[in-house]
């Protein structure tokens, strides 16, 4: 069965408390929600993560995954997960990563081995992590293009969250990005674009170019998990949700379609 989640970042902007926003959330057609670095920073308050942990039991939401920096991940690596446990989080995924590493074949080599030796380190604590693309990385490096030579020195060590439209923005085809991790990619950011502007790296889904519905159907087809919404440089979070929900849910119907053989 393939959920729908949106990506918080999205509704930075209402400024209100976790709960409140899991609440309104909660009141839409999406099935959880990912949570990001800021998240994290609140939780140092034991308060304010008892009452996360509250309100998402209540809501029925849950949480598909995290973005969290490696950094982060690996200078707090103990309250990071403690944090996962309390929040409900088994898959965090690394946003980024320094553009530098992706310019040489070495430097590619060197992120994947990285990002393998967290993911050993998270496996210990029933944790999977994940990379999500931007644009950096579908630059041609030593003849190829570095996320595909990075995906091939990932090697199944960890896994991935293809951002189809931040793909397509950099040029690249986003069903063969999703080809490219059939299999290894749970969590896919199913999002879209305007190509030639940076101000739209991201825009609400239908208002760009990226064939949406056959994004769908081939990340239902690869085992996708979660289809996840996110529009980080909306100026109205609130439209961005309900749009979002009523996209998302025709999504799933689609995915689940395609999930049924049908």
């Amino acid at each position: 069965m393939v959920r729908t989640a949106i990506q918080l970042y999205t509704v930075r902007g209402l400024e209100e408390p976790i709960w409140e926003t899991l609440a309104r959330v909660a009141d839409t057609a999406f099935d959880g929600v990912e949570l990001y670095d800021a998240h994290f920073d609140s939780f140092a308050n034991e308060s304010v993560l008892e009452r996360t942990v509250d309100a998402i039991a209540e809501t029925d939401l849950v949480v598909a995954g995290a973005h969290v920096g490696i950094d982060r991940i690996e200078d707090e690596f103990d309250d990071v997960v403690s944090a996962f446990e309390s929040v409900g989080v088994s898959r965090v995924v690394v946003p980024s990563y320094d553009a530098r590493a992706f310019q040489s074949v070495e430097g590619i080599e060197v992120a994947a081995d990285r990002l393998a030796d967290v993911a050993d380190e998270l496996d210990a604590h029933d944790v999977d992590l994940l990379y999500h693309n931007h644009t950096f990385e579908f630059d041609v490096v030593d003849g190829r293009i570095a996320f595909e030579r990075f995906v091939d020195c990932a090697d199944g060590r960890f896994g991935f969250e293809p951002d189809v439209g931040l793909a397509a923005h950099a040029g690249y085809d986003p069903l063969e990005l999703l080809e490219l991790t059939a299999g290894n990619a749970p969590l896919v950011h199913l999002t879209d674009m305007v190509p030639g502007d940076e101000s739209c790296l991201h825009v609400d889904v239908g208002d760009g170019v990226v064939d949406v519905d056959a994004c769908t159907s081939t990340a239902a087809s690869a085992g996708t998990e979660w289809l996840v919404c996110e529009n980080g440089l909306t100026e109205e979070p609130l439209a961005s949700l309900e749009r979002g929900s009523a996209t998302f849910a025709d999504n799933r119907v689609r995915a689940e379609t395609v999930s049924d053989g049908c």
